[in-house]
């Protein structure tokens, strides 16, 4: 790896009202690896994904789902997976799943990452990931140049 910066980030779904909180926000990495590389780091998430199916996070003391889906067409390769938990007590529906997105995607030998953490436990939106995903390629592409 030669170079990582990361941030935060809320956003809003078109329509929502002025004044209302975030819809979701992301965890949002953008990472350079040295030439030939990134392809390396995506084959690996890929492989973490599959070797490890439940998971629980540091800060949340449920078991988290992973699995792979078929990501799209992104830059010059993609991941993208979803993370899967029962709601936390007393929040949603009896049942209720919180579900996260997460894409990778390489542009040459940078890979950014979209993880959607959502707000106050609500669902990913993948039409909004996928909108989102094309804008940090773009952005990329755009920075490459």
């Amino acid at each position: 790896m030669v170079q990582r910066r990361g941030r935060y980030l809320a956003y809003k779904l078109p329509g929502t009202p002025t004044g209302h909180v975030p819809d979701g926000s992301y965890r949002h990495t953008i990472t350079i690896y040295r030439a030939g590389w990134a392809d390396d780091a995506l084959r690996e998430l890929r492989q973490a994904v599959r070797g490890c199916p439940d998971q629980k996070l540091s800060d949340d003391n449920r078991t988290w789902r992973q699995r792979l889906l078929a990501s799209g067409a992104y830059g010059d390769g993609s991941v993208l997976f979803e993370m899967r938990a029962p709601m936390p007590d007393g929040m949603g529906e009896p049942g209720a799943e919180e579900v996260r997105l997460v894409r990778a995607v390489r542009v040459g030998d940078v890979v950014t990452v979209l993880w959607e953490q959502g707000w106050e436990h609500t669902a990913a939106v993948r039409s909004q990931v996928d909108a989102d995903s094309r804008r940090a390629v773009a952005a990329i592409e755009n920075w490459l140049d």
